[in-house]
């Protein structure tokens, strides 16, 4: 068996409440109901018990939507219950308002308050105390920890909440700070008692993160603001009014959702905690996590699994992995043994849930399946949150690995070799059932299509120009977003993250080097020009590697292993508001012709020698503003930027100098109404170079940018124009 890769998460929670006083029925779990709701919401039966904080966060309390006595609350975490792999909030549901507050007023601090309000409390006595020592308190309001519903509307994003800055605005000749935002969100510790649940029926929502941004509205993405924040409990639910392809599209965002059962069954793993209250705090670990915990829930033995494919959408989203005359496009069983074929998703939702005893009397549950290909050199698989037994190394398969031998008359194989993940059972031998947990696969298998174009034949006929991605298209996305944190439209430099994972192929000199699993970061910065363009402003999409797969056959050459987990560590900022490259890397410019233009090249170093992971696209402000137009034209959903090769077959282009260099001409892919893939390019050609397919920019981009000379710590900028 492969090296335990899934324990080098080792997470950490507290559960939220007394497991010993809380039930769950079928008609309460996470999941899907029918073909048409999927809940969001893992409901639960409960007498009057302590809620308590998950890890620790700064907490957002909201009414709940249909009730004068019951509130919500959120919990955004400051410190990851699981490292490297991120959670947005933790919505708690269903608490009793008279913990947290007597009338508009916080409720004061006394021995039988929670350790919230006595933190809360405290915190607002130290500050008065500080600025004006020796004078009675003011009245604590609770609108000044953010509870403030009458100037509150149910369309504010939670995210305008968790990441405000002050505003100011001008009242009776002062100004004061913004209303709906005139309050700071305290921060608790994890384990801290937050109030009770009420008697009777509550609820918990586990968010994945996927970044700290934000797109313009309408956008596909599920809607996180307070109408979600202050309801009892929530679902997704599909209308007959619907599109086919806007069902598809609700569908996919139950990816960005766990169920609690799950949640807290995946530290069932070598080096998960879970502490509890009950009557003391106690650590459980391994299978006392189930028998003390989520044997509470309906969900205890459901395995969900989750398979990202290709533009981050699910498994055949694209319905690329379909055979002519069959709707199968998964074989999958418990035993490497009579697989069956399948259709990957339950009840039409995308997510495989396994809960099938096994009878054998090992201590981990095995689930063996295999996916559809077409066999093309960039087939990967990555396990981001599983253990895949068989895996080549460092949890990938590629190409070679997933490939089976031909069939006897030759043809190849509609099938990826039989992958077999597995995870933590508990029970008696020959009766072992999962605990439940989630496995989160990214998959790559089969080329997809998108429209190209148009042709007239000669009988006046149109037919369609299908093509396909190149080795790292579709990776650089949210070409639309901009931080979370408020920016003034003319600010010199921001950075967010997109922490959708993403697998892209290594190339140096046209051979393949291996595969990296990515996160992507978004920069914005200036740059110093000359006197007739004193500053251009820029936009540039990098991409952080999480994890690699080195070529065993790669010659040459080693691709850096300068992983991380959150892409934000790899944006750099000089004083005059420019992005620097981090350590170990840098740039260095070689100066070419195309045609009658000097290109300012830039080739991606690292300073050990090794080959740079990264993947660099720079261009200028004004030049993604042609992409930006498109978007809003064309109304595309889910667009990415694509670079068109403009050398044939593989073949470099050779400058004056002598020097070979790739072109592009960069559109963008995006999903019509319809959810085919078409291919737009603005009517000004967006040209961008590369010398080495790792730093890709264009001429205007890397004009002005300085010589990188080594220095003794690293690198310095020559900065004389």
């Amino acid at each position: 068996m492969a090296d335990s890769y899934i324990s080098k998460f080792k997470p950490k929670s507290h559960f939220f409440t007394d497991p010993a006083a809380m039930s769950q029925v079928i008609g309460q779990k996470f999941g899907p109901e029918t073909p048409d709701v999927f809940w969001l919401t893992s409901r639960f039966t409960i007498p009057a018990a302590k809620a308590y904080a998950i890890c620790k966060g700064v907490v957002l309390v909201q009414p709940q939507t249909g009730s004068s006595e019951l509130v919500n609350l959120i919990l955004r975490p400051y410190e990851q219950p699981i490292p490297g792999f991120n959670i947005k909030y933790f919505v708690y549901r269903g608490l009793k308002k008279s913990d947290f507050f007597a009338g508009d007023k916080v409720l004061a601090a006394t021995t039988d308050t929670s350790d919230f309000i006595n933190k809360v409390n405290n915190s607002f006595a130290s500050f008065y105390n500080s600025v004006s020592p020796g004078q009675p308190l003011p009245a604590f309001f609770a609108k000044f920890m953010g509870y403030d519903p009458a100037t509150q509307a149910d369309v504010l994003p939670l995210s305008d909440f968790f990441f405000k800055e002050s505003e100011y605005v001008e009242s009776g000749g002062e100004f004061v700070e913004q209303g709906e935002f005139a309050f700071e969100l305290p921060l608790i510790d994890k384990g801290a008692s937050l109030g009770s649940f009420a008697n009777g029926e509550c609820g918990i929502d586990i968010i994945l993160n996927y970044g700290d941004y934000k797109l313009p509205l309408p956008n596909d993405e599920f809607v996180f603001d307070l109408a979600y924040a202050r309801a009892a409990k929530v679902k997704i639910e599909l209308s007959t009014g619907m599109t086919d392809y806007e069902k598809k599209l609700k569908r996919e965002q139950i990816f960005q959702f766990l169920d609690a059962a799950a949640y807290f069954g995946f530290h069932a793993i070598d080096g998960g905690v879970v502490s509890v209250t009950s009557g003391g705090v106690t650590n459980k670990k391994g299978t006392a996590i189930y028998d003390d915990i989520v044997s509470k829930f309906f969900t205890k033995n459901k395995l969900y699994l989750y398979i990202q494919s290709d533009r981050t959408r699910s498994y055949n989203f694209y319905g690329n992995y379909l055979e002519a005359g069959s709707v199968n496009n998964l074989k999958i069983g418990t035993g490497l043994v009579s697989l069956t074929e399948e259709v990957y998703g339950t009840d039409g939702w995308p997510l495989y849930i396994d809960d099938a005893p096994r009878g054998h009397n090992e201590n981990q549950n095995s689930l063996y399946f295999q996916l559809a290909t077409d066999n093309n050199v960039n087939t990967m698989l990555y396990g981001q949150v599983a253990q895949i037994v068989n895996a080549q190394h460092n949890n990938f398969c590629g190409a070679d690995d997933l490939q089976l031998p031909d069939n006897l008359d030759g043809t190849s194989s509609i099938w990826t070799k039989i992958i077999e993940i597995s995870n933590p059972n508990v029970g008696p031998d020959g009766a072992k059932l999962n605990i439940a947990s989630f496995n989160i696969l990214l998959y790559q298998g089969k080329i997809y299509t998108y429209l190209a174009g148009e042709e007239i034949g000669d009988q006046n006929e149109t037919s369609k120009i299908l093509d396909v991605p190149n080795f790292f298209d579709d990776v650089f996305d949210l070409i639309q977003g901009t931080p979370l944190f408020k920016y003034t439209s003319n600010s010199v430099y921001w950075t967010f993250p997109s922490q959708k994972i993403k697998l892209i192929n290594h190339f140096n000199n046209q051979k393949q080097y291996g595969i990296s699993c990515v996160q992507t970061t978004i920069v914005k910065d200036r740059i110093a020009g000359n006197v007739t363009t004193p500053t251009v402003d820029r936009i540039i999409y990098i991409t952080e590697t999480i994890d690699t797969l080195n070529s065993a056959t790669a010659i040459g050459g080693k691709i850096s292993n300068n992983t991380q987990s959150s892409p934000a560590l790899g944006t750099l900022v000089t004083g005059d508001g420019s992005y620097q490259l981090p350590s170990p890397f840098y740039y260095e410019r070689v100066f070419f012709t195309d045609s009658t233009e000097v290109i300012t090249g830039l080739r991606l170093k690292a300073i050990d020698g090794t080959i740079p992971d990264k993947i660099i696209l720079g261009v200028t402000q004004a030049e993604i503003s042609l992409i930006e137009d498109i978007i809003v034209t064309n109304s595309l959903t889910n667009p990415r930027l694509f670079l068109i090769d403009l050398f044939e077959d593989g073949n470099e282009l050779i400058s004056a100098e002598n020097i070979s260099y790739q072109k592009y001409k960069v559109g963008v892919v995006g999903e019509l109404n319809t959810g085919s893939l078409k291919l737009f390019l603005p009517a000004v050609d967006l040209m961008v170079y590369s010398l080495d397919r790792k730093y890709h920019y264009s001429m205007r981009y890397s004009e002005f940018m300085p010589d990188m000379v080594i220095g003794q710590d690293y690198l310095t900028e020559n900065t004389v124009i």
